[in-house]
């Protein structure tokens, strides 16, 4: 990830602390006292931005645009990290129980021990935010054949949406058998072969819809506003 140890240190004890300022980040300005955020940015967004921001740096550096990060969040839980979804999907990020356990051994231990539960704490934002931005890391990381940025992007948040193994796995396996389908990209290509290999129309519209709505909708109204 290119960090020293110092600064990986460092940013791990700012995620603990919650601490209301990010040192070198620049967030811009804050809403004036008494006005109220745009419409189309929860308060949560608001109360979380420094948060969010932390954990983006500490496994992106910034050399991704934090955007995409609040807009996911955006999209999984408007930021209400009591959320839960029908299928009992848990908190800002939406983390089911399996994924959440998995991923509370990989966050950074300061983070960690702040989580009495082994199986994680997706409704603590501190635990969602690190554990979302880990995870996307960790997608992002193995998506290093993918033909650009955007696309490594589409992947990326469709595996997370839906699990890697479908749109990185057996979905962009079949893309490399049919004519006409590059398989290291996912737009217009291997979101194609979506329900190729078992999933539902439903689970497909969902999933294609995913990478799309964060950066091409979502993307622009977070990146004016953390002036990005």
């Amino acid at each position: 990830m290119g960090r020293s140890r110092v600064s990986i240190l460092l940013l791990a004890t700012t995620l603990i602390l919650g601490v209301s300022g990010c040192g070198e980040l620049d967030l811009g300005r804050e809403t004036a006292a008494g006005s109220s955020p745009s419409p189309a940015i929860p308060p949560g967004a608001v109360k979380y931005r420094a948060m969010l921001m932390q954990a983006w740096q500490y496994y992106f550096n910034l050399d991704q645009d934090p955007a995409i990060g609040f807009s996911q969040v955006h999209q999984e839980s408007r930021f209400d990290c009591s959320a839960v979804s029908p299928g009992g999907s848990l908190g800002c990020a939406q983390f089911t129980t399996a994924t959440a356990e998995r991923i509370h051994k990989l966050i950074p231990p300061e983070v960690r021990a702040t989580c009495p539960k082994r199986s994680g704490c997706p409704t603590d934002p501190r635990w969602a935010f690190t554990a979302m931005v880990q995870y996307d890391w960790e997608l992002w990381s193995g998506a290093k054949w993918a033909a650009g940025a955007r696309e490594r992007w589409g992947f990326t948040l469709a595996s997370y949406n839906g699990g890697p193994g479908w749109a990185s796995g057996s979905e962009r396996k079949a893309c490399e058998k049919t004519r006409g389908c590059n398989p290291s990209r996912y737009f217009d290509h291997v979101e194609r072969m979506c329900g190729a290999t078992g999933r539902s129309a439903a689970s497909c519209a969902e999933n294609r819809q995913y990478p799309r709505i964060i950066l091409d909708h979502w993307g622009p109204v977070y990146r004016r506003w953390l002036g990005s």
